[in-house]
């Protein structure tokens, strides 16, 4: 998943910002019974934080990355810092803070937090990507990492995913007096038919 923040310095002044993604972790069928099983660290190449589930019946050998595109970075794998003691997601604690405290490891409250900050001068306009995936292992994560960890590597995903439904979704084309009808038939009803009902298997009979 890329998120993808266009910035834009209006001000006639120099500004110092900081942004911060936080994902919650299951890695499994239920939070509550996985939290306990999670395991994140920091990538000591590319500076990523990376989680594991050892124990999920489904992706014990997977390995979540998170990575934002700027070189500085810091990042928290304990959900109660980030959110904070009677904290929420609305107002949590670690934005009331400086920085997060780059803690990791076993035996927390699982999530997965990258902050970075950037400076803009005035009139300047930047881009920052954050990526949130899963790999087979470690290796394949840094792989992905280095393959889209720039700001370049999300828009060649998108590229990628655009050829990918225009090929697809191109195999069969309907030609009728109604361009609306053409418009449904050629792209939207089989692009949901296969998302939804066959691959998404979204059904009810099919769950």
């Amino acid at each position: 998943k890329f998120l993808v923040v266009k910035l834009r310095n209006q001000s006639r002044r120099p500004r110092t910002l900081s942004l911060t993604g936080d994902w919650e972790l299951v890695l499994g069928e239920w939070r509550h019974a996985n939290l306990m099983h999670i395991v994140t660290e920091t990538d000591p190449h590319s500076g990523a934080l990376l989680a594991r589930n050892a124990y999920g019946r489904e992706c014990a050998n997977r390995v979540v990355f998170v990575q934002v595109s700027e070189l500085e970075r810091r990042v928290s794998g304990s959900r109660a810092e980030f959110i904070g003691r009677n904290g929420s997601l609305a107002s949590p604690a670690a934005m009331g803070r400086k920085r997060l405290s780059n803690r990791t490891g076993a035996g927390l409250d699982p999530c997965a937090a990258i902050q970075t900050r950037i400076e803009l001068a005035e009139g300047q306009e930047r881009e920052i990507v954050f990526i949130f995936g899963a790999a087979g292992n470690t290796d394949e994560a840094q792989h992905f990492i280095q393959q889209f960890g720039g700001t370049a590597g999300a828009w060649q995903a998108l590229e990628a995913v655009w050829e990918h439904w225009k090929r697809t979704l191109g195999a069969v084309q309907v030609e009728t007096p109604d361009a609306a009808l053409d418009v449904l038939t050629n792209g939207w009803l089989v692009y949901q038919t296969l998302s939804c009902r066959l691959w998404g298997r979204s059904g009810y009979y099919q769950s």
